[in-house]
């Protein structure tokens, strides 16, 4: 298959239902706030795993959201945060694909010091854990007990206290 592919899945169920498909083509205009990344690397969380599996409740969406990429497009308004060909990581939907976009928003550059594979794995296990601890107001000298301390957001709770 050549050009950009996607991970497609046929039915929810099992994972032997996705399967790469061509990527269907945006407009070549990227609008707004939009972001177009080509995607270097994707973040599989567990509400993929569930997502896929058709245990997920409601309608999730297609799989993929934590990616990282370089930038090929920018929308007008995103146009002062970033710039073609610049490194990034983030959220963007149905980033199982060789190209996503994403809200510029949910986006941040990625430090050289980071990998793509490195990067893609942070923004919602650390977002989550960010916005939690906060809420809880944790400080220093408290105490902290994380539940199922060995998951992605488990283990990025432990290290952010």
């Amino acid at each position: 298959m050549s050009g950009p592919v996607r991970l497609a899945l046929g039915a929810r169920g099992a994972l032997s239902s996705l399967h790469l498909q061509p990527h269907p083509l945006w407009s070549a205009t990227v609008e707004g706030v939009e972001v177009e990344v080509g995607v270097r690397a994707v973040g599989l969380n567990f509400r993929d795993v569930l997502n896929v599996l058709g245990e997920y409740p409601g309608d999730p969406g297609p799989p993929g959201g934590d990616c990282a990429g370089r930038v090929r497009g920018v929308g007008a308004g995103a146009a002062s945060r970033f710039a073609l060909g610049e490194e990034v990581f983030g959220v963007a939907a149905a980033s199982l694909a060789s190209v996503a976009r994403a809200d510029a928003r949910l986006l941040t550059a990625r430090a050289s010091v980071l990998s793509p594979e490195e990067a893609c794995t942070l923004p919602t296990a650390w977002s989550t854990v960010h916005s939690a601890l906060g809420l809880a107001r944790c400080a220093g000298g408290r105490f902290l007990l994380v539940h199922a301390g060995a998951g992605g957001v488990g283990l990025a709770a432990a290290e952010y206290a």
